[in-house]
């Protein structure tokens, strides 16, 4: 079969591979739809991999399609099911999955890295990583919904956002435009976004913001334009960019007390004004990953109508487009789309 694969010694190419077959718990899936992550363009541009990645690689953990065959003592699913992948495999023995936060699982595999992923016409994952995907939705939209939307999600509901009056998300990206719609699904009034690009406006505002502005506003105005409509200031911001400049002017609009999380993972250290930190009170949270139950809570909500994955899905594109898209990103996300089964 065909697949997108990658390593540092031949750089990334499409080639054949062989078909998969599924082991004791696993399931094989015929992809209908890989979304690409800009995890998978830091990976090409050397920019750091997570522990335990293996060369080479196929790529790709954004996965939606339908069940192809069932391994081993599995049961609950039958071919031609509709699914989509949740990508985090944890060890389900340490510390963390005892307390519940299998997301930071220091053991845990990631389909696409530390095994093959959907970037190919076929894919065996874990049954447990597998979800049911409602009928009616898209594998394109519902493929981006498992990491896209997934991470912002969690990085808000651990932030507690639904509590706050006023959000400011950081960056225009699929991340920062998943966490404009989350937002306001989990009910936060006035949502505002921060953008290096000044072209990004519209597809904010079509997400939900309520404000946008740029990081050449001139930042004073700006702030005050945040502050009125956050009636004195925010109570949290949601980096999804990884700018040293927008984390300052997030901290500068942050209200005393406020949040500042943060899902960016750039390939340089950040500076954070820590005394900045300290005279606000405020709080700097990192957030990884995502569990499972959040990405069943998200497709409750696409099936609901309460997001919209279609304005965050970019580009479709063959498999044939893919190794282009990687290094030439393109507004929202793109999706690799295979031919139905």
């Amino acid at each position: 079969m065909r697949a997108l694969v990658y390593d540092p010694d031949n750089g990334l190419r499409v080639a054949e591979v062989p078909m998969p077959e599924p082991g004791p718990g696993e399931v094989l899936v015929q992809v209908e739809a890989c979304g690409i992550c800009g995890s998978d363009r830091q990976l090409v541009r050397g920019e750091g991999a997570p522990f335990g990645t293996s060369y080479p690689v196929v790529l790709g953990h954004e996965i939606a399609g339908r069940v192809a065959r069932l391994g081993e003592g599995v049961s609950g699913f039958a071919p031609g099911d509709a699914i989509v992948v949740h990508p985090f495999v944890p060890c389900g023995q340490c510390a963390a999955c005892a307390r519940g936060e299998e997301h930071l699982c220091p053991h845990q595999g990631v389909i696409g890295f530390t095994r093959p992923g959907g970037d190919a016409e076929y894919v065996a994952v874990p049954a447990q990583n597998v979800l049911r995907r409602p009928e009616g939705l898209d594998p394109a939209e519902a493929a981006i919904l498992v990491d896209a939307y997934a991470t912002p999600y969690r990085a808000m509901v651990s932030a507690g956002a639904a509590e706050e009056e006023a959000v400011l998300v950081l960056g225009t990206g699929g991340l920062g435009l998943a966490a404009v719609q989350i937002a306001k699904a989990l009910g936060v009034p006035q949502v505002a976004v921060l953008s290096r690009r000044e072209d990004a406006g519209a597809l904010a505002l079509v997400c939900g913001a309520d404000e946008f502005v740029t990081l050449g506003d001139d930042p004073r105005q700006a702030g005050r334009r945040l502050r009125r409509m956050a009636k004195g200031g925010l109570g949290l911001a949601l980096d999804t960019s990884g700018f040293a400049d927008g984390v300052a002017f997030a901290l500068d609009v942050l209200r005393p007390g406020g949040k500042l999380a943060t899902v960016a993972m750039p390939a340089g250290d950040m500076p954070v004004s820590f005394a900045k930190l300290a005279r606000k009170g405020a709080a700097l949270v990192g957030s990884f990953g995502s569990r499972r139950e959040d990405v069943e809570a998200l497709l409750q909500m696409a099936a609901e109508g309460r997001i919209q994955p279609d304005v965050v899905a970019g580009r479709r594109l063959s498999l044939d487009e893919a190794p282009d898209a990687i290094q030439n990103p393109f507004f929202g996300r793109d999706i690799i789309v295979f031919d139905a089964p």
